[in-house]
């Protein structure tokens, strides 16, 4: 393989280890390189991987920088043949590398993966996952990446980013104990940060059914943070869609299994859950939503966002033994 590392110097643990790379990179300096904070830097990378015939990106940064990324591959299509992906989890919450990460965010880990990209028989395993894209009812670039949140997930984020400097650092445990919040919230009663959200839902070609929501995330990630893996659906289609309704029945006696990707006898339809894989629905709301832990809003809340896969990303990880 031939390597391009995306090095972000602003994403979280990089910013905290500024120099734990440098010796890498002093190493193998024959191995391409590019400094990158913006969607622009990244896209121009990009181009010039492409054109010295890289097939690996490694992108050392955290989710934004991920999803900038995907979106760089998927909107401007630098590359002829798509590259594979590496990535060392180098931000906050790192939900992404949480489910098809590199290894772990030492020096170590990218020095293996170079050695083996030259080797003949290289230790190394691939993964693939479908990309999500978020398409706007206004003329503006969509947005590309691997999990969509809205109702408490946004509200959560949010919590997140004012906590930053403590919440927030510390990365999955901090998405962890907001999720504890939540819960202490719905068991005590309290309505803080927990008020609904009325959306239109239509999947495939079905009219659109209005409800409201509490929670309701559409990801192509196999977990989340934490090991959890709130969807289980059974059919063949790329985006695994969950939602929890209001009125909601049972949620405490349902809740643990569901988190780890079981069905529960009582989570139905009629008691407020659902979970299904899709290939395509359409949304409105008028609220913000998360993307990768990127919070953004529509400019059009009345019109549908249009959430849908336009292919798939191979991803490369360290073999363990």
């Amino acid at each position: 393989m031939h390597v391009g590392i995306l090095h972000n110097s602003l994403s979280g643990r990089n910013r905290r280890k500024p120099a734990l790379f440098q010796e890498i990179y002093l190493k193998y300096p024959e191995v391409q390189r590019a400094e990158v904070s913006t969607p622009a830097d990244i896209l121009e990378a990009l181009k010039t991987f492409a054109h010295r015939q890289v097939n690996c990106v490694v992108v050392n940064g955290g989710d934004g920088t991920i999803q900038a990324t995907i979106g760089a591959l998927f909107h401007h299509r630098p590359f002829a043949l798509m590259p594979r992906l590496a990535v060392l989890p180098a931000g906050t919450a790192n939900l992404i590398a949480g489910d098809v990460g590199l290894g772990r965010f030492e020096s170590h880990t990218l020095e293996q993966l170079l050695v083996q990209a030259e080797a003949m028989t290289p230790g190394l395993c691939f993964e693939t996952r479908p990309v999500l894209r978020i398409q706007f009812p206004e003329s503006r670039e969509p947005l590309h990446g691997m999990f969509f949140g809205a109702g408490a997930i946004y509200h959560g984020t949010q919590l997140g980013i004012e906590t930053k400097q403590s919440i927030g650092r510390l990365g999955e445990w901090g998405a962890g104990l907001i999720l504890l919040k939540f819960l202490l919230a719905l068991a005590s009663g309290s309505r803080k940060g927990l008020n609904p959200i009325t959306v239109r839902v239509a999947t495939g070609e079905s009219a659109p059914l209005q409800h409201e929501y509490l929670v309701l995330l559409v990801t192509t990630l196999d977990r989340l943070f934490l090991g959890m893996k709130p969807f289980w659906g059974k059919q063949s289609q790329p985006l695994r869609y969950t939602s929890l309704r209001v009125p909601y029945r049972y949620l405490w006696r349902a809740l643990p299994t569901l988190f780890r990707g079981k069905t529960h006898p009582l989570a139905t339809t009629e008691h407020g859950y659902v979970s299904e894989n899709l290939s395509r629905l359409r949304l409105v709301f008028n609220s913000g939503f998360v993307l990768d832990g990127e919070v953004y809003a529509s400019s059009l809340p009345e019109e549908p966002l249009t959430l849908d896969s336009p292919g798939e990303l191979s991803f490369v990880r360290l073999k363990t033994e």
